[in-house]
């Protein structure tokens, strides 16, 4: 069933008021007075309930004749009938602004950057959440900062005067409140003194605030609200931003967390690159010693002394023999790395131990053991 539409209800609003007008005996300005303000009441099934409450009790007084007992009784059914429309269509503007909600974190969650998400969430929460104005707020240290704001708010002379100001948090009643026990909060009324001033200052009549809790602690806050002369804010405008905060919680986590990550892979990357150099420097200080000349012997060893005398084939290991096969078939360092799927600096470690299990001074010598022959 397709829930009415908002002026249908405020219509039959209006003529319902009316009718209780006469048969209660106000004036019609009244019962028209009566129906704007039902049409528009975040708590208007109440105001249906009451009116239905005093047909009833009028009814039940006794003194009403045949005709306006019947006109009664009648009213309170139609009264009934409204009270229901009107549910059915604050659920299903509820409905709709959760679908959208949804859709806007959605949108967030192709972003990967924590800055990124936090220069967006406000015009998101706005376009996709059905408010005016939005602003973001950090959270440390028992302070709230205001931080980050929509389109709207950034025009607005007031937000210059309050960004990044630090304002304790024993100053704001319901935020602090919030604090503690993690839960979206409703102001009716800012002329309440205890709202902060920068309520005031941005002429805002009413407004929600939802915390943003991931990894269960607070550290940050949306307010939000429908601009100022706007409509007054309710439970759905609440627990829409309620809905809207904890998925930006947790994609806000998320890419904090990736980010961290890759710091980590980087600095890993650097650590291994370092680690990789001092190898390479070793493992060429120990072909030094093996190849190096003795000058405190009367005659030095010459190379092909040192190239017969230590080591063998047998000594290397499978991917040396590898490597080897492709020096003696002409391959360069790069081919070779290509051939084999290895970095160039992998090859280069690896004829470095060739030369060394052989005994040899260049690759021609290593070649040359290769095939069986020794070089003179």
């Amino acid at each position: 069933m397709t829930a009415p539409s908002m002026s249908g209800v405020s219509g039959r609003a209006t003529d319902l008021f009316e009718r209780a007008a006469r048969l209660l005996g106000v004036t019609p300005e009244l019962g028209r007075a009566g129906a704007a303000d039902m049409a528009g009441a975040a708590d208007a099934l109440s105001a249906a309930d009451a009116l239905s409450a005093a047909c009833t009790e009028r009814l039940l007084s006794g003194t009403p004749d045949a005709e306006s007992t019947a006109a009664l009784a009648r009213l309170v059914c139609d009264l009934q009938d409204l009270a229901v429309e009107q549910a059915e269509t604050r659920m299903a503007s509820r409905a709709r602004r959760i679908a959208r909600c949804e859709r806007g974190l959605s949108l967030l969650r192709t972003v990967i950057s924590s800055k990124a998400l936090e220069d967006r969430v406000c015009e998101e929460t706005a376009a996709n959440c059905g408010f005016a104005r939005v602003l973001l707020a950090r959270v440390e240290d028992g302070v709230w900062r205001p931080w980050k704001a929509n389109r709207v708010i950034r025009d607005e002379p007031w937000f210059a005067e309050w960004a990044q100001r630090e304002i304790p948090l024993d100053d704001f009643v319901l935020e602090t409140e919030l604090l503690s026990e993690r839960r979206p909060g409703l102001v009716t009324d800012t002329a309440d003194p205890r709202v902060h001033p920068i309520i005031r200052a941005g002429e805002a009549t009413s407004y929600v605030v939802a915390p943003i809790t991931p990894a269960g602690r607070v550290v940050g806050f949306l307010h939000a609200d429908h601009g100022s002369g706007g409509q007054a804010c309710d439970e759905t405008d609440r627990d829409v931003l309620w809905a809207f905060s904890e998925g930006f919680g947790h994609l806000h986590e998320r890419s904090v967390l990736v980010e961290r990550l890759r710091l980590q892979r980087d600095r890993v990357r650097q650590t291994l690159a370092v680690v990789g150099t001092a190898l390479e420097e070793l493992t060429e200080a120990e072909i030094e010693l093996v190849t190096a000349p003795d000058d405190d012997t009367p005659v030095a060893r010459t190379a092909s002394s040192v190239f017969r005398g230590e080591g063998g084939l047998d000594e290397l290991t499978a991917r040396e023999r590898e490597v080897l096969a492709l020096i003696a078939g002409g391959a360069s360092n790069q081919e070779i790395a290509e051939q084999l799927v290895i970095t160039v600096g992998t090859v280069k470690t690896h004829v470095k131990h060739i030369l060394a299990k052989l005994g040899a001074v260049n690759r021609s010598q290593a070649v040359a053991a290769y095939h069986g022959i020794a070089q003179d």
